[in-house]
């Protein structure tokens, strides 16, 4: 695939997720030299118009100096079109038009990928089911997906490195040049030492607004097959996970909270989850459980991306016609 012209076209101002993966997912094959003629053939107007000839020199030299950039910090770029690109994540409504990773790429081919996410404010017996709860499912072969946020994320990094070969991703809200929270700089710095990954949508100089956090949530559960909120209250950041768990169609699981914390704010989330029918993990039986329903959910999406995308990929242009020629001599 073209990666820099993919690359470019998302640098071009007014290009969203949304016109990039429906070009994307119906014309894999474009590139710099049959773009006008598609869009001409498609009488695409509007996009004539946003793809004019002066925008896409524009955008060219933004990606260019945008690769250079991420070079030299040791990012590597990832349009939507990229092997790397998780296949998971180009499934979601709102897939990010372009990656910044930086570590271990190799786990962003990884489909056995789990979120575990939570408040800020867990309580001493939260923090322990998140490194056990990470611990476990990275020993089963599992890659923790987490958001590098103090409490429950953190306590989900550190079960996953614990846990014998385990390999975490830190989806970060801002660019990968400045680390936040800043008390975790020492835990995303041992992410990378044990082979882990960061991994954000915000370009290196842009800054980190608080609308960036809600979007980090959806990157979290579109790179998993399941979400597991450890503790979340009513109201908080882990609730706008979980929504996105829900729309992406992902598994969504809680654990059961001990009886000790039944009053504190930090699970009343999770009272909620259970009330409205989420499976709940209870003991150690029900790890093997939800690793079955874990792996249907697998089947199910990568049914979804061969359907969506692997099938048009297959096909080079002009293909097509030839079938259709030496189908009439049979």
């Amino acid at each position: 695939m073209n990666d820099f012209f993919w690359t470019t076209l998302s640098c071009v101002k007014g290009v969203g997720s949304k016109t990039l993966t429906e070009l994307y997912e119906n014309n894999p094959f474009l590139d710099f030299d049959n773009l006008y003629d598609y869009l001409e053939t498609e009488k695409k107007k509007s996009l004539f118009k946003l793809l004019s000839f002066e925008n896409i020199q524009l955008a060219k030299d933004k990606a260019e100096k945008l690769l250079a950039a991420d070079e030299n910090e040791g990012i590597k770029v990832i349009p939507i079109s990229s092997e790397w690109y998780p296949n998971y994540l180009r499934l979601i409504p709102d897939p990010p038009t372009i990656l910044f990773a930086k570590g271990n790429i190799e786990l962003l081919k990884e489909k056995q990928n789990l979120a575990v996410v939570g408040t800020r404010e867990p309580t001493v017996s939260g923090i322990k089911a998140a490194q056990k709860i990470a611990m476990t499912f990275a020993e089963m072969g599992y890659t923790i997906v987490s958001g590098l946020a103090l409490g429950i994320d953190t306590a989900g990094h550190v079960g996953s490195l614990l846990a014998n070969n385990g390999k975490t991703i830190a989806v970060l809200a801002g660019n990968l040049t400045e680390i936040y929270p800043a008390k975790n700089k020492q835990l995303a710095m041992e992410i990378l030492e044990k082979d882990g990954l960061w991994l954000s949508e915000t370009p290196i100089g842009q800054a980190n607004m608080r609308g960036n956090f809600v979007k980090r949530d959806r990157i979290q559960s579109g790179l998993s097959i399941g979400v597991c909120p450890v503790q979340t209250p009513v109201k908080g950041g882990t609730q706008h996970t979980i929504e996105y768990a829900r729309k992406q169609n992902r598994f969504l699981f809680t654990p059961i909270p001990l009886a000790q914390d039944q009053n504190e704010n930090a699970i009343q989330g999770n009272l909620e989850l259970i009330k409205s029918g989420v499976y709940v993990l209870k003991d150690k039986d029900s790890y093997q459980t939800i690793h079955q329903m874990l792996q249907e959910k697998k089947e199910r999406l990568d049914l979804e991306h061969k359907n969506r995308f692997e099938k048009k990929q297959s096909v080079k242009p002009g293909l097509e016609n030839d079938i259709e020629q030496l189908s009439l001599f049979d």
